[in-house]
């Protein structure tokens, strides 16, 4: 029996993935604790948002179902996305907690990332290549500013992205996209692990990530509590997000 995936693609092996094309594969981590878990749903719920909008890939794709957390899944996806970007595909991963996203990092530390989040991480502002923030929050510790600033990592708070000012300096050719949906503030999107009051808007995420002319040779989506919102709004921010990154192919 076939199961069908995201934008109606079967699942499939990465055999029969394109160069040049998609391949989206879900890892359902679960957070460790706090009062908003359910990250576990968040791969089959964005696979259902986008059979509801009846969206389609730019391109060519295939769907390579949910990886089996038993054993040391975090080393299996870091070898799954490693071989997938060596294939010249672009693994489109559904977290899942922030560990995902981790592990695909890990898979490509010599490339730039874009990390759309509230609060910047410090496995991110130690990677030999730079990152530019997009919707941090206040609330960062003074010893990650000065890193980010030692770093000359370029960055731009929620507030100042929903005032438009989204001209960043120098945006790297080829990157990865880390989008954590918390980075949205909770009243737009409730379905989200972190709480943000004061985040990005829905609309000015799509906008901001659609607007970047980067090569993504991976994306990762993380932070999602399907459950926490039953509007879907979460859900639609995350497709419409991912949609506009992947014009760029």
């Amino acid at each position: 029996m076939i199961t069908t995936g995201y934008a109606g693609l079967p699942f499939g092996e990465i055999s029969q993935c394109d160069a040049g094309s998609v391949g989206l594969l879900g890892v359902p981590s679960e957070v460790d604790s706090g009062p908003r878990s359910g990250a576990s749903l968040a791969p089959d719920a964005l696979r259902k948002m986008t059979g509801q909008l009846g969206t389609s890939l730019p391109i060519n794709g295939r769907d390579l179902g949910n990886l089996d957390l038993s054993g040391d899944w975090s080393g299996v996806l870091k070898q799954l996305v490693a071989q997938m970007v060596d294939r010249g595909i672009v693994p489109v991963v559904l977290g899942g907690a922030s560990d995902v996203a981790s592990a695909v990092l890990g898979a490509l530390p010599d490339l730039p990332v874009v990390a759309a989040m509230p609060l910047a991480r410090r496995d991110l502002t130690e990677r030999p290549a730079n990152t530019i923030w997009v919707g941090l929050n206040g609330g960062q510790p003074a010893d990650v500013w000065d890193q980010i600033a030692q770093r000359t990592m370029d960055w731009r708070t929620a507030r100042r992205l929903d005032e438009g000012h989204a001209d960043f300096s120098d945006t790297p050719e080829r990157a990865v996209l880390w989008i954590d949906i918390s980075v949205v503030d909770l009243g737009h999107a409730a379905g989200a692990i972190g709480l943000n009051p004061g985040g990005m808007k829905p609309e000015t995420l799509v906008s901001v990530i659609g607007a970047m002319s980067c090569r993504w040779q991976a994306i990762v989506i993380t932070g999602l509590a399907p459950a926490r919102d039953t509007r879907g709004m979460s859900e639609l921010a995350a497709i419409e997000t991912l949609n506009a990154a992947l014009r760029h192919g």
